[in-house]
């Protein structure tokens, strides 16, 4: 989906339509229709596909529980990510283009961490059913070793493209130099949205969304407070690497501490090893 956007929006923007904001809309909306397709289709070749019927009230009950939370913790991100827009609105034309480059890139380096968020979530929840401690401390550290070298290596490469590849996206100077300056603030934001999206992957298998949505809305009022002030940038990208830094440090120290779901379960196994340990003794 990201490559047919990417390709969606020069075509639809560069060349040969020049659609502008409207063709950058289509492309965004047809790369998604597109995904969306070759996901279906894919489960219908495997055998994968459910049979379209009406979910009872169970079903909608557990659906609502869960997507619940989810809408509202997306709704958080989505004003993030609005405000940030206005924010380099008001910087001018120039540094809005410089903006839409930048922000583009990092969405695409984004989608490199979604595995690793699928992983936790496929790994974690049968091991939380279990209570399996010690499997889970297992996954976490490898999940985060993965998350750790993807980052550097995706920083890596979204740091050449801002740096040395504007030129494909726009001959104007300005914007480059522009693109170039903001590029280490966006390859940070990009860093720590991997990790952030690796560890976001376990708080949600655990199903911990109380805690995701308020350290949502603490860092997004956060956001919202400091944007205004950004003169630069640099500092909008900051903003959105604050909240995935902070995110990311909370929820480790609470797993850390015992806390949450995740926390109580391998401060358990702990103990119970321990005590095993002191029975052998």
């Amino acid at each position: 989906a990201a490559v047919v956007n990417v390709v969606g929006d020069w075509v639809a923007c560069v060349w040969p339509f020049r659609g502008g904001c409207g063709g950058a809309a289509a492309a965004t909306a047809f790369a998604t229709v597109y995904s969306c397709g070759f996901m279906l289709r894919v489960l219908k070749r495997k055998r994968l596909l459910p049979r379209i019927r009406r979910p009872t009230g169970k079903e909608l009950k557990g659906l609502v529980e869960y997507t619940g939370p989810l809408l509202a913790i997306t709704i958080t991100r989505l004003v993030g990510f609005v405000s940030m827009q206005r924010a380099a609105m008001r910087l001018g034309v120039p540094s809005l283009a410089a903006y839409q480059l930048c922000v583009n890139t990092m969405m695409f380096f984004l989608l490199f961490g979604e595995p690793l968020s699928q992983l936790s979530q496929t790994k974690l929840p049968s091991l939380i059913d279990r209570e399996d401690g010690l499997s889970i401390q297992a996954t976490l550290k490898s999940v985060l070793t993965l998350a750790s070298f993807t980052a550097a290596g995706v920083g890596a490469l979204a740091y050449a493209m801002l740096t040395f590849g504007s030129a494909s996206f726009t001959t104007d100077t300005v914007v480059r130099s522009l693109t170039a300056e903001t590029a280490p603030a966006v390859v940070f934001a990009v860093i720590q949205a991997i990790i952030g999206v690796a560890i976001d992957g376990a708080m949600l298998a655990s199903r911990d969304f109380g805690f995701i949505l308020a350290v949502g809305l603490t860092t997004c009022i956060v956001q919202l407070q400091w944007l205004p002030r950004c003169t630069s940038l640099s500092a909008i990208f900051m903003t959105f690497a604050m909240r995935l830094g902070v995110y990311a440090v909370v929820a480790l120290g609470r797993i850390l501490m015992g806390k949450g779901t995740l926390g109580n379960i391998i401060k358990r196994k702990k103990f119970m090893k321990g005590d095993e340990a002191a029975t052998t003794v």
